[in-house]
């Protein structure tokens, strides 16, 4: 059987358009059909995303069968070691080759999404962000419109209203945002809260307190974020005390101050608290929010790598491993703290042998 009318067998057995397939292998729908009259054939660097599209082997087509699952697992390997530090950029370059590969692997293209969607948050070229953000876009409705997997289609949900509601992009669209956040599933129909209910025998009681555990730092997460982002905040006199609510509720919940993973979150509040008090002009106060900002960095920047567990008294079952931290940003968190302070609001301390000695 000729490679022309082979892919239009395998096309017609996934019930594909030609358009649909040029859609998914990123070439022309002309190319398509000259390809299945065999009017011409396709390039050899097609071949692999052919096979690995149609799920056959190469060998049917032309050559060589690849180990689909373990090849892409050594994608996710690779990704994680980048997201690890960082590097966003080189994250989103290993997914595209990813995706060209394997076009219709959902996982992949989730992956590529996220990583495209992340970086709006590494800072960089307006045009380019933008430009990833419209094809994480494209990628997700794509998901939605042809993949059944639940857990694939609410991470494609998720980026599409985090990114149609970013008001600096200039496809932000309220309404689009709106339609596919009424999508997601309600808050108490979550994974997370279900699981606490799922595990009930004796038997799983340890995975049912590690994730009510967990839990209750995610959601203590969520609720402190949300105090010092809050949208009605207009004035420093608030957001000081969404900051010092947000403080008093961690120190409530993690009383012995061993916050693990946490720590970049106290600092981020000390942060804030910090350009707070510099707009003041509050010696004092900015030097004791930069002190406690910087302690907290070096704690999250000397967490030990692997599995870490939370010692406080109503998260003891919880844990964190370094391993699996997701960054945006390549410099330690100390480093980032530094940066903080080269903002204008720290003028006035420039000179001060005490800012100066703090931030050596």
């Amino acid at each position: 059987m000729n490679i022309g009318a082979k892919l239009k067998e395998l096309r017609h057995k996934k019930d594909l358009t030609q358009e649909q397939l040029a859609e998914y292998l990123n070439v022309s729908v002309s190319a398509v059909s000259q390809w299945e009259s065999e009017k011409t054939y396709p390039d050899i660097t097609m071949l692999i995303p052919l096979a690995n599209f149609f799920d056959v082997t190469v060998d049917e087509l032309l050559g060589r069968e690849p180990d689909k699952e373990k090849d892409i697992s050594s994608y996710y390997e690779r990704a994680k070691t980048l997201s690890n530090e960082g590097k966003v950029w080189e994250e989103v370059s290993l997914w595209r080759e990813a995706v060209q590969k394997y076009p219709n692997d959902y996982n992949c293209l989730r992956m590529l999404a996220y990583a495209l969607n992340a970086t709006y948050y590494c800072g960089g070229d307006d045009e380019k962000v933008q430009k990833n953000a419209q094809e994480a876009i494209n990628i997700c409705e794509r998901i939605l419109r042809d993949c059944t997997d639940s857990n694939i289609r609410h991470s494609a949900i998720s980026i599409l209203v985090y990114t149609y509601s970013n008001a600096r992009f200039p496809f932000a669209n309220e309404e689009k945002a709106v339609h596919y956040a009424l999508m997601a599933p309600d808050i108490c129909s979550c994974k997370e809260l279900l699981l606490e209910h799922a595990y009930f025998t004796e038997n799983s009681k340890n995975e049912a307190l590690a994730i009510i555990h967990n839990n209750r730092l995610r959601l203590l997460d969520l609720l402190c974020i949300r105090l010092y982002c809050d949208i009605n905040i207009d004035n420093d006199d608030d957001l000081i005390l969404a900051c010092n609510t947000a403080l008093k509720l961690w120190e409530t919940l993690v009383e012995d101050g061993n916050y693990l993973f946490y720590h970049c979150r106290i600092q981020m509040i000390h942060e804030i608290l910090a350009r707070c008090y510099a707009r003041r002009q509050n010696r004092e106060a900015t030097l004791k929010a930069l002190q406690a900002a910087l302690y907290h960095a070096e704690k999250y920047d000397s967490l030990p790598p692997g599995e870490l567990h939370y010692t406080s008294k109503f998260i003891s079952a919880a844990t964190t491993n370094t391993a699996s931290i997701f960054k945006n940003y390549t410099e330690t968190n100390v480093e980032c703290v530094r940066k903080t302070v080269l903002r204008n609001e720290f003028d006035f301390l420039r000179n001060d042998p005490e800012f100066i000695k703090l931030l050596g």
